[in-house]
């Protein structure tokens, strides 16, 4: 295989088009909907840029948004101003960033690459990175991992096989880089001093070791990250929210854990059953298993995970060819390379990629999303070589066949994918991106001056449910930063809780109906999922998912309900829900 540099430009192009076809194609339209995580950082962009305030009144936030009480990293949001500047706030704009993130990381991994091997092993990786449903799902939402991972290919490539004389100034970009990419994403404030520290081992691997060189960068590091180490960062927060301690799922593993103790005293001594039975041995043995989870074939190759349905239907998160070229350039990577360092730095790479989300899921779509690149980078050299012994083959029949079946595997799969992805998964995945509630919203705040109040269950969405209200209604930030006519609250775990906007309130479903105090008539709409309403009520407007689904189902209880004016609660006369 004989490329020529002009070759190898114009086949980089070739990739970088595809990748933004990718990407950009009916991205404010796919994923059909906008998760409230989109729409949250949308909503403080767009107030960011109004008022230089974010929806909760901090002017300029530094370390960190506050969000829905999980603490975002400020970076992302920021950055969103531009395009919400430009194209007004809306899905596209929320989702730029992003995207535009992910097509340039498609470069820096070319550029990278070539700097470990070479420009035609590049051009595959790249090729594989562009392509790769997870990149490119992860590409068309609204999410900071993403721009993380562009940091993370960034100092990368400057920190790698640097010539002696810009040594010293590539580690210290690169320390800036990775300290910067702390305000991207809160997982990298635990893979950002691991990526650093492995760069110094490629850098003084076999040189004689300067200290001043070594503990520069570290000094440049640690400035930039300690205003999040001083502060209640986000990463902490965060971690005590999903981490594998502390969240919801960790009281069922606690529970498990006192039954099986509970079991073993029955037949054994005190002290066995505590050696054998105890939280460290729980958590790690947990954390062991969600880290081999994220190297497992059902979550690569097949099945992927549940967290993902908001950006890919349910199949792996890379192609099934996949696996054939990842073994395969594992193996020439170790073969070809078995005198020089690369094969650890590349394999070490790819081992710590998974630790932040092994510390808290078995395979989460964003956190362990560092991945990407090095899975891309591994099965490139994989398909680098496929081809390179193809081509050396004798027969020229069989070597064009064999060249013929893998363009033609490859070609096949990402056209089936991506026909799949913009009609299947656009339609039958939409309720997972939280498709109805721009519809919902509209509606709500035109209906809102025809009733004195207005009811919103939260039987999907939880407490999250105000901000699209937010979101799509561009309301406006001086307004909502004053919280005049906002109710909200803190919940224990740190996620705040909006119960009301001006005379919308978001309740429980079970606090519907009440019965007590001094009756006044008001204007009530009531707008829930339909399995909680009678199906006899007339409704004012339904909304309905892309298959025809009700999903919320509004009905007027003015006629039907009398309302406590002291107490504001609505109360019953003898309708049952």
């Amino acid at each position: 295989m004989n490329f020529k540099i002009d070759k190898i430009f114009l086949l980089l192009v070739l990739i970088l088009t595809i990748g933004f076809f990718l990407r950009f194609y009916q991205l404010g339209n796919i994923p059909l909907g906008l998760f409230n995580d989109e729409a949250n950082t949308g909503y403080d962009s767009y107030s960011m840029l109004l008022t230089g305030k974010d929806q909760w009144g901090t002017l300029l936030p530094f370390t960190n948004f506050k969000g829905f009480g999980d603490y975002p990293p400020p970076i992302y949001r920021y950055l969103t101003t531009i395009p919400i500047f430009f194209f007004g706030l809306s899905e596209f704009s929320v989702r730029f960033i992003s995207a535009l993130a992910g097509l340039l990381s498609i470069g820096v991994l070319y550029f990278l690459t070539k700097k470990l091997f070479n420009d035609k092993i590049a051009i595959f990786s790249s090729l594989m990175f562009a392509i790769m449903p997870w990149a490119v799902g992860l590409s068309r939402v609204g999410i900071e991992s993403n721009l993380a991972i562009f940091f993370t290919l960034l100092a990368l490539f400057f920190g790698f096989r640097s010539s002696e004389e810009k040594r010293r100034r590539n580690l210290s970009i690169s320390a800036i880089l990775l300290g910067v990419g702390v305000y991207t994403y809160s997982a990298y404030l635990l893979l950002a001093p691991l990526l650093l520290l492995i760069i110094c081992f490629e850098n003084f691997y076999k040189n004689k070791f300067k200290i001043k060189n070594f503990i520069f960068p570290f000094l440049i590091f640690i400035l930039i990250i300690a205003p999040v180490l001083i502060n209640k960062s986000s990463a902490s927060i965060r971690l005590s929210q999903v981490g594998l301690t502390t969240n919801v799922n960790s009281i069922g593993l606690l529970d498990n854990l006192n039954m099986q103790r509970g079991s073993c005293l029955e037949s054994f001594p005190s002290a066995l059953c505590k050696v054998i039975n105890n939280k460290p041995l729980v958590f790690t043995s947990t954390f062991v298993k969600n880290y081999i989870s994220h190297f497992s074939v059902g979550f690569l190759y097949i099945n992927g995970n549940p967290t993902q349905y908001s950006i890919l239907e349910n199949r792996g998160v890379d192609y099934m060819f996949g696996i054939i070229f990842l073994l395969f350039g594992l193996y020439f990577l170790i073969k070809v390379n078995k005198n020089t360092k690369i094969p650890l730095i590349v394999i070490l790479l790819l081992l710590l990629s998974p630790v932040p989300d092994a510390l808290t899921s078995d395979g989460n779509f964003s956190r362990a999303s560092a991945m990407q690149p090095f899975i891309a980078l591994i099965s490139g050299l994989g398909l680098y070589y496929l081809f390179t012994t193809l081509s050396l083959l004798k027969n020229p029949y069989i070597k064009k066949i064999g060249i013929l079946i893998l363009v033609f595997i490859v070609s096949f799969s990402v056209v089936s994918f991506y026909i799949r992805y913009v009609t299947y998964f656009k339609t039958n995945y939409s309720t997972f991106s939280q498709f109805g509630y721009k519809d919902l919203m509209t509606r709500v705040n035109k209906e809102k001056k025809n009733y004195d109040e207005i009811y919103i269950s939260r039987h999907l969405n939880d407490t999250k449910q105000y901000i699209y209200f937010l979101f799509f209604n561009k309301y406006d930030p001086i307004k909502y930063q004053s919280k005049n006519d906002v109710a909200y609250k803190n919940d224990l775990d740190g996620w705040v809780s909006v119960d009301r906007i001006d005379n919308i309130n978001f309740i429980e479903n079970d606090s519907l109906l009440r019965r007590d105090g001094t009756k006044s008539r008001k204007r009530i709409l009531l707008i829930e999922h339909p399995n909680d309403i009678p199906a006899s009520l007339d409704y004012v407007f339904l909304v309905k998912d892309k298959l025809g689904n009700v999903m919320f189902k509004a009905i007027d209880l003015s006629d039907l309900l009398e309302y406590d004016e002291n107490n504001k609660k609505l109360l019953d006369e003898n309708i049952q829900f």
